[in-house]
């Protein structure tokens, strides 16, 4: 059994890289320099370097904060040297095991598209910031252990991946995609168990600083379940259903004739939702029961009582917000009415809102991806999206604070 970070070394410098990284620092995120909880992040530790080096209290907090934040519009490079700090002080909160984290705060919303009430965290900065240390030292691990056809919370495997994925096995080998099983595991991410993640995780890791980090983020979610929010949970959610997506993949089979016969042809997880693609009625029914079975056995999971079992060409495919035929491909319904009556609303207008620019440029997705050419072309929709982009472009470049008087020596910040 293959062991992960064996020869890894915890340094200060991966600590670093990991808070640019979390702030903005990759080309290809979105940065974080300017929002209240960065910039409180930065001022705390701001302060502590004061204190340490002067022995004296410096100005209020706010006050730091509010020059921080000038800082970040104007010239982020300023606040280098106290990301510099922040990651010293983490790097030997990680060596001395002495983490102390901040409760995380936890807000009860209604989904739009699902219609489902979610539990959505949110931790401090300084626990995101922790997130993307773990990650990205269990980064080759994750893309090892979560299998190719994972959807859900990973670069380049959204919605539109699975999608496609679903198309080209149903379209171009219809003989092995004749019954399509769909499943929900029930309340995933609140039922996940504390020990059976640690006890993965120190299977498959061997780094003893790693695992104290990983295991105490896990415990800041409470006695169970992941954080709907949480970096680090997307992948530990997608790492964990990685061992029944192996075990549906390479353990379901039949042996006849010598041969192997695998029972499910074509497998795709879109994080605890599951589908199973298969030739045979009696083999797919067979496969989602031992994976019922596995589920409950090693991850006390169950699946939700109101799966489905079907042939694929008596009805579409109602997945990740699709409806995939054998032939063509359409949007789902409860995400079709909001979308449509936005774009009617805007059809032939030169202005729009900022909201109303941000939701069209959220739904045009969705159309185009689909067969809906005739729709687009009814409430043109091409003006209507370069419209929006003009909005979203004005806006970000109009959106700048003036400067504030006065200035803070952070240049000696260690």
């Amino acid at each position: 059994m293959k062991r992960y970070l064996k020869n890894f070394e915890l340094s200060e410098e991966f600590v670093r890289n990991c808070l640019f990284d979390c702030l903005g620092g990759s080309p290809t995120r979105k940065s974080r320099w300017k929002e209240k909880k960065t910039i409180f992040f930065l001022a705390e530790y701001l302060m502590k370097w004061e204190y340490l080096h002067n022995f004296q209290e410096i100005s209020n907090i706010k006050t730091i904060a509010y020059r921080l934040y000038n800082y970040a519009i104007n010239d982020k490079e300023k606040l280098y040297p106290i990301v510099n700090y922040a990651a010293h002080e983490m790097f030997l909160e990680i060596k001395n095991r002495s983490i102390r984290l901040k409760k995380i705060n936890y807000n009860t919303i209604i989904d739009k598209g699902s219609k489902k009430t979610r539990i959505i965290g949110s931790a401090s900065m300084k626990q995101q910031c922790y997130d993307y240390v773990v990650v990205n030292a269990l980064k080759d691990m994750f893309n090892a252990k979560i299998g190719h056809y994972q959807c859900a919370s990973l670069p380049k495997k959204g919605q539109l991946f699975g999608k496609q994925a679903i198309e080209t096995w149903i379209r171009t080998n219809p003989k092995k995609c004749k019954w399509f099983f769909k499943a929900d595991v029930k309340q995933f991410y609140p039922s996940v168990n504390h020990s059976i993640a640690k006890r993965l995780l120190k299977r498959d890791i061997k780094n003893k600083d790693i695992l104290y980090l990983a295991y105490t983020l896990i415990d800041t979610y409470g006695e169970v379940g992941l954080c709907i929010g949480s970096y680090f949970c997307q992948y530990m959610a997608n790492y964990i259903m990685s061992y029944p997506y192996h075990y549906v993949t390479e353990m379901l089979y039949l042996i006849r004739r010598g041969k192997r016969y695998n029972l499910i042809h074509h497998t795709l997880f879109y994080m605890d939702d599951i589908i199973l693609i298969g030739s045979n009625k009696k083999h797919v029914k067979k496969a989602a029961i031992e994976l019922e079975k596995y589920l409950s056995k090693f991850f006390y999971l169950k699946l939700k009582l109101d799966y489905q079992l079907f042939p694929i060409d008596s009805r579409p495919i109602d997945m990740m917000g699709y409806k995939i035929y054998s032939d063509h491909t359409t949007i789902r319904k409860r995400i079709f009415k909001p979308a449509n009556r936005l774009f009617s609303k805007v059809k032939g207008k030169d202005t729009m809102t900022l909201k109303e620019a941000q939701a069209l440029a959220s739904y045009y997705g969705y159309f185009k991806y689909t067969n809906s050419y005739k729709y687009k072309k009814k409430v043109k929709m091409n003006r209507s999206i370069r419209v929006a982009k003009e909005v979203i472009s004005n806006e970000a470049k109009n959106s700048r604070v003036p400067n504030t008087t006065g200035t803070l020596s952070i240049s000696t910040a260690k």
